[in-house]
């Protein structure tokens, strides 16, 4: 004869594995899109889709007061070749600075690119944001203003995914081009690493999250 006692410690039971199973399936579903964002971001990563544009967007990355890092270099470096090659009349420079910096990541890379002969009217420079989100978001509306549809975006190839998802929430056409000079090598346990991150981080952002 059943007591009470011991159907209600098979109803926690019961509720124990229930939860159990639920957790574990929706760790199952995370890891798995997690799986297929990683490989969807390494295959754009290795994808140079350069096609003229109203505009090359050049996402930012480290400088140290005032000088661009090496990976923020090839960036901008490859910016500017796209540039000389005629692929689009403008190069927008985005990205913020720290309490600690004396200049935003924009205003550095727009400076870098005068030193490399870029004309100042070909730069657009928005010195706002502290990740992809806040500076594409800072850039959209002087770009739309200006009657930019179609963007070429420049940054490292892990970064290209994401950025590049972003940019179309924005409404503008995209295609990206990754920096071949970046210090972070194609198949590097590094660049895995970033892979990594940047899945985790592309589903944060499909889940509403920025």
């Amino acid at each position: 004869m059943c007591t009470s006692t011991s159907v209600s410690r098979r109803s926690m039971i019961g509720a124990r594995w229930f939860v159990a199973g639920f957790l574990g399936l929706t760790a199952l579903t995370a890891g798995t899109t997690i799986l297929v964002l990683g490989l969807a971001i390494a295959e754009h990563a290795r994808s140079d889709e350069r096609a003229p544009a109203d505009a090359i967007l050049v996402l930012g990355a480290a400088q140290y007061n005032g000088w661009p890092t090496r990976a923020f270099r090839a960036r901008l470096d490859h910016a500017a070749a796209l540039f000389r090659q005629g692929y689009a009349p403008t190069i927008v420079l985005v990205g913020g600075k720290t309490d600690r910096d004396l200049e935003s990541e924009a205003e550095a890379g727009a400076r870098y690119l005068r030193e490399q002969g870029i004309p100042d009217n070909a730069l657009i420079v928005v010195p706002v944001g502290r990740n992809t989100w806040q500076s594409i978001e800072a850039a959209a509306q002087p770009l739309h203003e200006r009657g930019v549809q179609r963007l070429l975006v420049v940054s490292d190839g892990f970064h290209l995914f994401r950025s590049k998802l972003m940019a179309r929430s924005f409404g503008f056409q995209v295609v990206g081009s990754p920096a071949p000079g970046s210090p972070i090598r194609p198949g590097s346990p590094l660049e895995r690493w970033y892979i990594a991150r940047e899945a985790v981080a592309t589903l944060a952002f499909l889940l509403g999250r920025r």
